[in-house]
């Protein structure tokens, strides 16, 4: 059972990576036949899998007629950015002073890693590797397991609307700012400044949503 539970998470990893790399797109009609013939397995672990990211809103079941990737709406952003501004403060309240040197060390490495890419499918993980290095220590295990369903689901978005908008690489500069800030143990202004740069990233995904969904009536 322990084999078949690992093997099932796996396929759902897999289904979950592609569609958030946007190799499946919005509105693709996926089938079990195959994603079980693309790794070599069963279907049965597949239509498990295909459960559960139904379940996380990643594909939906439309009768007599299969399973599609669900298309991310501009209602689902909106509220995934209230979300976000509501718990990213208290995560960052609790996290900022567990910082350790080791902390700044792991976030300025992968801001590095950040400067030297102008893939924005890979942008994407890093800037998740960041999300998780900052708000990881504030050691609420459960607001954090639904930040990580966010971080996957904005991937997604970003390699929808952004990846054939982005020119030149990705600025790190409010980043390093919030670094710099909780290093000096300026913690309020270390909060205001990253959701200050959060929401610019969130009206610009609105307008560009809200602009590709009125051209596209």
């Amino acid at each position: 059972m322990k084999r078949e539970t690992t093997i099932i998470n796996d396929v759902a990893a897999f289904i979950r990576k592609e569609i958030s790399n946007s190799r499946f797109k919005s509105g693709q009609h996926i089938k079990e036949s195959e994603i079980a013939k693309k790794l070599n397995i069963s279907r049965v672990p597949v239509r498990e899998a295909f459960r559960i990211l139904q379940s996380e809103g990643y594909i939906e079941v439309i009768a007599n007629r299969g399973s599609f990737v669900k298309k991310i709406s501009f209602e689902y952003i909106k509220e995934m950015t209230i979300f976000y501004n509501l718990l990213a403060p208290v995560l960052l309240k609790n996290a900022i002073p567990n910082y350790t040197k080791r902390t700044y060390s792991k976030a300025i490495k992968i801001l590095d890693s950040v400067d030297k890419c102008d893939n924005m499918n890979d942008i994407g993980y890093l800037l998740w590797d960041f999300a998780k290095v900052i708000y990881t220590p504030s050691k609420m295990k459960f607001i954090l397991g639904l930040f990580d369903e966010i971080y996957m689901h904005n991937i997604r978005t970003l390699n929808e609307l952004f990846v054939l908008r982005v020119s030149g690489n990705y600025d790190t500069t409010p980043h390093r700012t919030f670094l710099k800030l909780c290093s000096q143990k300026k913690n309020a202004k270390a909060i205001k400044a990253w959701m200050e740069h959060i929401q610019r990233v969130e009206k610009l995904t609105l307008k560009i949503r809200k602009n590709i969904r009125s051209g596209s009536k």
